[in-house]
């Protein structure tokens, strides 16, 4: 068999697979990688690029992931043309963009066995010894690695069916509130931006809001939203969160959102210097940071300097907070329910294809929903 149909025989047997059959010294260490899949997904793509190689060429030592090392092969060329489509058709949120081996603890010149490994710079700490132990399992004490790869298999469809049950548990929720107005609305994302991890959700409303607005004002005729980028990978070039273009492909527009972090001159001196050789009309920096500057001096500095850049560089660059541009935008949207339901969705839409959106974004989120929910008999 081909490596791609080695992928698909094993998906058809982890469809089924009972796992009271499957050996504890199997499930311990895979659970733990399973478990942490969203701090670290590149781990799970590598494992399975090696399972598969080991499955195709019995004899090929997987812990000798490079052409470089002596008896090596290119983990990394399997990784891009079998391992990363395959992902990508079947768990999104967990498929790389190119190569689980471009980020920086898989790229690494480094051998996967115990001793070597331990140079390996995996974060977080807790799954290197799970990584590595898997490879010894199978290099030395010859485990078989179909039962591995199966196993990995079942738990990434399990995963997924606890999620899809997840979005559709949010999408039904987000249907039917009632008596909304801007203040409620500003009041709910609020809650949801206090939860953790959550600098991603500030950029999902204001995109929500792009997307419902493109069509209404003269100012964007002809211009696109560009989907929102992926922070995590590892070749994203872009020059803010939120990208309008022209149809000549010429960025118009650009949104960028901080999270808890206090409008500063160096920010600003960061828009200047990556704008400073393409014609931008208007760059957004927003941020959650109550009153959006550190203190009164610092919004002077950076006012002062946002003027400077305008007669130097015809940039108009806006620094504000996040609820305040909020509040002003949702004054044109002419039903505030479509505006819960487009946020609802694409809080959904990134949950599916990357990490950056966690269950818990969800779940704090249809809870906000049941919380503000009117009961009607």
């Amino acid at each position: 068999m081909t490596e791609k149909e080695i992928l698909e025989e094993a998906y058809k047997v982890a469809e089924n697979l009972d796992f009271s059959t499957v050996s504890n010294l199997i499930q311990q260490d895979v659970d733990v990688l399973i478990d942490k899949i969203d701090s670290n997904k590149s781990l799970v793509s590598a494992l399975v690029t090696s399972l598969v190689k080991k499955i195709h060429e019995p004899k090929q030592d997987i812990r000798l992931h490079r052409e470089e090392f002596k008896n090596g092969y290119s983990a990394r060329v399997l990784d891009t043309q079998v391992t990363s489509p395959f992902f990508k058709d079947n768990f999104p949120k967990y498929a790389n963009k190119e190569s689980a081996f471009l980020t920086l603890s898989l790229r690494a010149n480094i051998k996967w066995n115990k001793k070597d490994g331990e140079k390996l710079k995996i974060q977080p700490k807790i799954l290197k010894e799970p990584f590595l132990n898997i490879f010894e399992q199978v290099q030395v004490h010859k485990v078989n690695p179909k039962d591995y790869l199966n196993y990995i298999l079942a738990k990434l469809i399990a995963l997924s069916k606890i999620e899809q049950a997840l979005f559709k548990s949010t999408s039904l929720q987000s249907e039917h509130l009632e008596t909304l107005n801007i203040h409620l609305i500003i009041k709910m994302l609020q809650e949801h931006f206090d939860t953790k991890q959550s600098s991603r959700l500030p950029v999902v409303a204001i995109y929500a809001i792009y997307e419902m607005l493109l069509p209404k004002f003269e100012r964007y005729k002809n211009k696109k939203l560009v989907p929102l980028q992926v922070h995590t990978s590892s070749d994203k070039h872009s020059f803010g969160d939120i990208e309008i273009y022209t149809t000549d492909n010429q960025p118009f527009e650009i949104v960028e959102i901080k999270h808890n972090i206090p409008i500063e001159k160096y920010l600003i001196f960061d828009i200047a210097k990556k704008t400073q050789h393409i014609k931008i009309d208007r760059y957004y920096i927003l941020t959650t940071f109550v009153n959006s500057f550190a203190n009164e001096d610092s919004e002077k500095e950076v006012t002062a300097y946002i003027l400077d850049l305008k007669k130097k560089q015809n940039i108009d660059i806006i620094a504000n907070g996040i609820i305040s541009t909020l509040k002003y935008y949702l004054r044109f949207i002419d039903d505030y329910q479509d505006f819960i339901d487009v946020y609802t969705k694409n809080l959904i839409k990134d949950a599916q294809i990357s990490t950056e959106i966690k269950n818990f974004h969800l779940e704090k989120w249809t809870t906000i929903l049941q919380k503000y929910n009117v009961a009607t008999e």
